[in-house]
């Protein structure tokens, strides 16, 4: 008996980035069509949870261990360079501006000219899997649209760590790569499955 192929796990090639700077802001100007970028590599994507120790008096066994806060690590997203899309290098320039104090009168250090941004992530199913997940109120027969929403993480209150360039070389023919390096303050993670079969990220404002 062939094993039905609902059983296997989601591709790692399809997925979208979708890069959300506050509303109104100077940011949002200067990032025009950043929800449009298209990503290769999407990585990094950890949460550590700090331990504490606590030795009590009489318990030489062994400490006690408790919880502390949760660091979560950077992530990095990875494209090509193409020449009329500089976006991610203005969020850089813009975020090291707003550090340093140089904003003009239009850009003044208020709070809708924050530098962080909300990052979504929506992983996609494949063509050769399509119809093969099952949601509720649908039967086996009845397939589900390729390209529909699986799996989605939204990254809050995100921040360049660091921006760079691939090198040039002369004797090479590989694609110039550009890498932004985003810290940021938390993520939810949302499957399909958790709930009626669909993701939807846009009402999810923080991770309390």
């Amino acid at each position: 008996m062939a094993r039905p192929v609902i059983s296997d796990p989601l591709r790692n090639f399809k997925f979208r980035v979708t890069i959300e700077p506050p509303s109104g802001g100077t940011l949002s100007t200067l990032m025009d069509g950043v929800a449009n970028l298209g990503f290769s590599v999407v990585s990094g994507l950890t949460v550590q949870n700090e331990m504490i120790a606590y030795r009590e008096g009489g318990m030489n066994t062994h400490p006690h261990k408790m919880v502390g806060q949760s660091d979560y690590g950077p992530v990095t997203l990875t494209k090509g360079v193409f020449a009329d899309q500089d976006a991610l290098y203005k969020w850089q320039q813009f975020m090291h501006s707003w550090a340093q104090g140089g904003l003009d009168d239009e850009g003044s250090q208020s709070g809708s000219n924050d530098y962080r941004c909300d990052v979504v992530v929506t992983v996609h199913d494949h063509p050769v899997s399509a119809g093969s997940y099952a949601q509720p109120g649908r039967s086996e027969s009845d397939p589900t649209p390729a390209g529909a929403i699986k799996l989605g993480y939204k990254l809050f209150n995100c921040w360049p760590a660091s921006f760079s360039m691939g090198d040039l070389n002369a004797g090479d023919s590989s694609i110039l790569i550009q890498q932004i390096v985003l810290n940021h303050e938390g993520f939810a993670v949302q499957w399909a499955s958790s709930a009626d079969g669909t993701v939807d990220l846009s009402s999810v404002s923080n991770i309390s």
